[in-house]
């Protein structure tokens, strides 16, 4: 089981685990499409939360050399409608940036501020511009928090987002019905 980290507190919500941060060169798209519904090989986001779902991830090699990434079940579908279950009981927070460059910078920034659940790798962000980030950093606490269907329409462009939800992924994964 996970190891639970420290809640966030918000206005809308008091009981909400930072499980994600990441980077788009269209947050919205990004979020709607490879992490609300997709598959877990166009998100890592889904690959991270199958894993603490305790799913097993297949990979195998195409005849291009691309990797194909399965969830290791008799029927995978059924583990992505569990991962998207979970997905789809979350909530986002997002700030657009100046550009793709800056988003993916700044989300080691994010990362580094926030501790997500699971996000595993840290990298260094560019040290000058911390009182840029930081102030991007107090937009992206201060956005409102959307659930998938909120997202539909909102402004988009490159971005850093934040995904989090009341539940660690493998407590969802025990106490949820069956969806097949």
């Amino acid at each position: 089981m996970l190891a639970a980290k420290e809640k966030v507190k918000t206005q809308e919500n008091k009981n909400l685990i930072t499980i994600y941060v990441g980077d788009a060169r269209n947050v919205v798209n990004r979020i709607l499409f490879n992490h609300c519904k997709g598959n877990v090989e166009a998100s890592a986001l889904r690959r991270h939360i199958a894993e603490a779902m305790g799913y097993k991830l297949k990979r195998t090699k195409r005849a291009s050399g691309s990797t194909r990434i399965r969830i290791d079940l008799p029927n995978p579908k059924f583990g992505e409608r569990k991962i998207s279950a979970y997905i789809q009981t979350g909530k986002w927070k997002y700030v657009i940036c100046e550009s793709y460059d800056e988003a993916h910078d700044f989300q080691w920034y994010a990362i580094e501020m926030l501790n997500p659940l699971l996000n595993r790798e840290r990298k260094q962000w560019n040290q000058e511009k911390s009182s840029e980030y930081f102030l991007l950093f107090q937009k992206l606490s201060n956005s409102q928090l959307l659930g998938c269907k909120q997202i539909y329409g909102q402004a988009t462009g490159p971005g850093v987002y934040v995904f989090y939800h009341s539940m660690l992924p493998d407590e969802f994964n025990n106490r949820t019905a069956y969806y097949a």
